[in-house]
C-alpha cells in the first residue's frame, strides 16, 4: 500500500478571508505544500493581502488577490470565475471569511444578526455552491474546508449570533458532504478554539481585544494550557486538503486544546 504524502503539487486553492491571521496562515501553508493559491478578502486596499500574495509567489507558486464580498452571490460567482480564468480550475476551497460578535442574543440587533449570518453562514453556502459546481464539472474531485468554531459546539452566551452562525456551518458541512460525496468532493470543517490573535472583528472595522484576565480565565479551562496559534489550524486544513484525508468527509474537527471535552 502506498502511503500518500502531504503534497498539493498541481492543485489550485482558494482561501477566503485571506488578508490576515488565520486566513493568511492557511494560504501560506497550502502554498508551502505546492499548490497555487488565490486569496480573497473584502478589503484589498492595503498591503496585507498583497503581502500574502508576495510571500506565496516567493515560494515559486502562482497567486492572486481577489476582492469579494462572500455574502453576495454576484461577488462569489465572479471570484470563482477569476480563479478558473487564472489557474484553469479549482481543487481546494477554504471558507475562512467571517466576522464576530460579542453580544448575547437578547442584545443582538436585527442588523447585526443579518450581517453575522450573511457573512459567516450564507457566505459558506454561496462559496461552497459556486466552487462545488466547478469541481463537479472538472470531474477530479476536490476538498472544501469550512471554518466553524468551538462556539458552534458549545452554547457561549456572549457569542450569540456568532455561535448560531458557526453551528449552521456544521450542518452545511454535513449536508454538502452528502451531496458532493458521489463526485469525490470532500467537505469538512474545523472548529478553532481560544486563539492567540483574538482580533476577529465586525465588518464595520470593530476589533475585539481580550484582556489578560479573560485570557487567564479561558486558558485555565484548557487541557493543553496554551492558546491556539494560526499554524495549529492551518496544519489541519492542510491535512484535510491532501490525500492523507481522502476518506474523511462530513466531520467537524475541534482544534481547541481540549476546550470542548465533555
Amino acid at each position: 500500500m502506498t502511503i500518500p504524502n502531504i503534497s498539493l503539487e498541481g492543485k489550485v486553492a482558494l482561501v477566503t478571508g485571506g488578508r490576515r491571521q488565520l486566513g493568511k496562515a492557511d494560504a501560506l501553508r497550502i502554498a508551502e505544500a505546492g499548490a497555487d493559491v488565490a486569496v480573497a478578502d473584502l478589503v484589498i486596499d492595503d498591503d496585507q493581502l498583497e503581502g500574502t500574495v508576495k510571500e506565496i509567489t516567493a515560494m515559486g507558486r502562482h497567486s492572486m488577490a481577489i476582492q469579494a464580498d462572500v455574502s453576495k452571490k454576484s461577488d462569489v460567482d465572479a471570484m470563482v470565475q477569476q480563479v478558473i480564468d487564472m489557474f484553469g480550475g479549482i481543487d481546494i476551497l477554504v471558507n475562512n471569511a467571517g466576522i464576530s460578535s460579542r453580544m448575547t442574543l437578547m442584545e443582538t440587533t436585527e442588523d447585526e444578526w443579518d450581517e453575522i449570518i450573511d457573512v459567516n453562514l450564507k457566505g459558506v453556502f454561496l462559496c461552497s455552491q459556486a466552487a462545488g459546481k466547478r469541481m463537479i464539472e472538472q470531474k477530479r474531485g476536490g476538498s472544501i474546508i469550512n471554518l466553524s468554531s468551538s462556539t458552534g459546539l458549545n452554547a457561549n452566551v456572549s457569542r450569540g449570533s456568532y455561535g448560531v452562525s458557526k453551528t449552521g456551518v456544521i450542518m452545511v458541512t454535513k449536508l454538502l458532504a452528502r451531496e458532493l460525496g458521489p463526485h469525490n468532493i470532500r467537505v469538512n470543517a474545523i472548529a478553532p478554539g481560544f486563539t492567540s490573535t483574538a482580533k476577529i472583528g465586525g465588518r464595520s472595522g470593530q476589533i475585539f481585544h481580550r484582556g489578560p484576565e479573560e485570557t487567564d480565565k479561558v486558558t485555565s479551562r484548557l487541557a493543553l494550557k496554551r492558546q491556539g496559534e494560526p499554524i495549529d489550524y492551518a496544519n489541519t486544513i492542510l491535512f484535510l486538503s491532501s490525500d492523507l484525508g481522502s476518506y474523511i468527509t462530513g466531520v467537524t474537527i475541534p482544534i481547541d486544546g481540549g476546550f470542548t471535552i465533555p
